[in-house]
């Protein structure tokens, strides 16, 4: 079964923007378009009248439709269905990541009925949903004006099959060079460090080449901080992913600082792919 792209609408520009990109990913992988709008305010706690309650629901579905119209305008071919929620946003795409192949956010949500905040709902959506993740900021272009390049993080410390699948694959779909950053976290001490560090991304690599050879892949062994080597290269990138890992006795995935930062602070959509699932295509 091939899942659709789940994207989170409420309104704002930024969701009109993150819409954007999911499409683009859509129809590149030939998937369906899920448009998702979820709010608390339509559950039927008492809090409201049926009437109210009508008013609402419908002042919510014409949301959807004039989003679904939107992206049916900039790709006539795609599969775009539409689902109301009478819960919490955040909840409500965890939800659908379980049967989705991405689920797409803006980063930040102003105005709008139900404002989809990086702090609060993109980042519990990015740290809990089962599928990749993909966060637009307002600074991101639009996809078709987007360089042929895609950044990915390689820390060389846990097993990252699962990013590096599919930023291989990302790369493969849009033509693009993938430009594979690992950071030290400091000035290089001696030529041996350096070394060992060639050497942990070299052997992080291995055996992609070979899958994808059509794929231009440049190393880059950085003396910054994570962090601040992957912002830098999100100025010149259609794409920036990172791998967030399982959390030792919690549910979810721990983002860490690095994902923190780029989360919030990347030039370019980023994307977060959990580790250990399989592909929703």
């Amino acid at each position: 079964m091939r899942y659709p792209v789940v994207v989170g609408i409420d309104g704002s520009a930024h969701a009109w923007q993150g819409l954007d990109w999911a499409g683009e990913h859509a129809e590149l992988h030939g998937l369906g378009l899920r448009l998702v709008h979820a709010s608390r305010v339509l559950t039927r706690d008492g809090a409201f009248s049926e009437e109210v309650h009508r008013h609402l629901e419908a002042e919510r579905t014409d949301l959807l439709k004039e989003a679904r119209q939107y992206a049916l305008k900039q790709r006539p071919g795609l599969d775009v269905e539409t689902v109301l929620r009478a819960d919490e946003p955040g909840h409500a795409l965890v939800t659908e990541s379980e049967d989705a192949s991405l689920v797409a956010v803006g980063a930040r949500g102003i105005g709008g009925f139900e404002e989809l905040l990086f702090g609060s709902v993109g980042l519990h959506v990015a740290a809990h949903a089962v599928c990749p993740v993909l966060v637009v900021p307002r600074s991101a272009s639009h996809p078709s004006g987007a360089p042929a390049e895609i950044v990915v993080g390689v820390d060389g410390r846990h097993s990252e099959t699962r990013l590096l699948e599919w930023a291989f694959q990302e790369a493969a779909l849009r033509g693009a060079r993938l430009v594979a950053v690992h950071a030290m976290g400091g000035e290089f001490g001696s030529p041996h460090q350096r070394m060992v560090e060639d050497l942990e991304l070299s052997e992080a690599l291995a055996g992609w080449a070979e899958r994808f050879p059509d794929v231009p892949v440049t190393p880059v062994v950085a003396d910054r901080t994570p962090a601040q080597a992957l912002v830098s290269a999100s100025e010149k990138a259609a794409l920036v992913v990172v791998g967030a890992h399982e959390r030792h006795g919690w549910m979810g995935m721990a983002l860490g600082r690095v994902n923190h930062a780029v989360l919030h602070h990347a030039r370019c959509p980023a994307v977060v792919v959990p580790a250990g699932v399989p592909p929703h295509e």
